[in-house]
């Protein structure tokens, strides 16, 4: 069996080589499935995207070779345990369910762990490009590509999905969620599936995209069969009750506002003790969101890295103003898959900002939720463009 004695460089073994022909088998099956599938979806893009998430997850390696990264952590106890189903449960455990067969029935080494996982997380990101592409249409931008394919080739995305961790795995459950809810009644088993992932991962964030939908669905008054609109929305409200009491057992809390939770407190609390960043606990709600959304930027000074995450935070802030002038002015003609696109980008952002101690851990959150936002980008940048047509 495989295992990690140290971080300070990468071991190449037979293991990360499999790993890598495998990665590259699968992927080339998988790429033309979905061009064959999608005559929108251009197979040189995927791999164009393939190649920047490989780049940046070795960037990525790099970046943990030189500080001690949770992954190696989360390795270490998982290759410890000889139990699989110990580690059945939700929250950070459940990251340890997901390696054990990989670890201690393979026999994967950590940096072929890295790369599978850094795999899971591609594969969330195209399901998200995937989303966006059969829900906006847009004029190409730039040599060829659209916005569409603009967004989501911004580093940021990649380099945070690009590790053995909770990022890759419940991007990748949010995407399979976000890629099902867009034609939901083909897509159930993709939503149960991405569902379930979201919830074993952070309970509460599963409960936000729930509420999301209910909220979407019940401001949606065109689009949506009365039948099905009337069924997500019951389906909706049995799930948060369902799932309402696993929240609160996660959050060891007696009430379903989260922010009163001592549990997440703690957590907040302890991650802004950590050396990455500014603290961002005790700022109020609305700076606070802005913090998780668009900082660090120039005058934060947190480094190279952080020098480097300025510029992609300057241009969503950039974006962000764009679709929120667009949106108010268009929200009348937003169908409900959208409205539910902006409550989960809202109530997720607004929950993980409240665990998100210091800039640097808020650096990783928000990753999860951008490509919603990437969505809402796109949508109002679609009504302009049709206005410029016309005009």
């Amino acid at each position: 069996m495989a295992t990690i004695t140290g971080v300070n460089g990468i071991i190449l073994s037979m293991d990360i080589v499999y790993i890598i022909l495998f990665i590259l088998l699968f992927n080339a099956y998988f790429v033309k499935v979905i061009a064959g599938r999608i005559a929108e979806v251009r197979e040189n893009y995927m791999w164009m995207l393939f190649a920047v998430h490989f780049i940046l997850t070795m960037a990525y390696m790099l970046y943990a070779a030189q500080s001690r990264s949770d992954s190696v952590s989360y390795y270490n106890n998982t290759q410890d345990v000889e139990d699989w189903l110990l580690f059945f449960e939700t929250g950070t455990k459940f990251i340890g369910f997901l390696s054990w067969p990989f670890i201690n029935l393979l026999g994967l080494s950590y940096y072929a762990m890295m790369l599978l996982f850094s795999y899971f997380g591609y594969l969330a990101i195209l399901f998200f490009y995937l989303m966006v592409k059969e829900n906006v249409q847009l004029l190409p931008s730039w040599n060829g590509l659209t916005a569409v394919e603009l967004v989501f080739l911004l580093p940021n995305l990649h380099f945070w999905s690009s590790s053995l961790g909770k990022g890759s795995p419940i991007l990748l459950g949010l995407a399979l969620v976000a890629y099902g809810l867009s034609r939901f009644n083909r897509r159930i088993l993709t939503i149960l599936f991405g569902g379930l992932l979201v919830f074993m991962i952070r309970p509460h964030i599963i409960f936000a995209i729930i509420v999301s939908v209910a909220i979407g669905i019940f401001l949606t008054r065109s689009g949506i069969r009365p039948l099905y609109k009337w069924l997500i929305f019951i389906v909706s409200i049995f799930l948060f009750y369902y799932i309402s009491g696993d929240v609160l057992k996660f959050t060891e809390s007696d009430s379903l506002d989260i922010t009163s939770s001592s549990v997440l407190s703690h957590r907040a609390s302890e991650l802004g003790k950590a050396s990455s960043g500014v603290d961002i606990q005790n700022y109020n709600v609305v700076f606070k969101l802005f913090t998780f959304w668009f900082r660090p930027l120039f005058v934060d000074g947190l480094g190279a890295l952080g020098f480097i995450v300025s510029f992609e935070n300057l241009i969503c802030l950039i974006m962000f103003g764009f679709a929120l002038i667009q949106g108010i002015k268009t929200w009348s003609h937003w169908n409900g898959y959208f409205r539910i696109a902006v409550f989960i980008f809202l109530l997720g952002s607004f929950m993980l900002a409240q665990v998100s101690g210091n800039l640097g851990i808020a650096m990783r959150q928000k990753a999860q939720f951008m490509p919603f936002f990437f969505l809402l980008y796109c949508k109002a940048l679609s009504y302009r463009q049709q206005n410029t047509i016309r005009g």
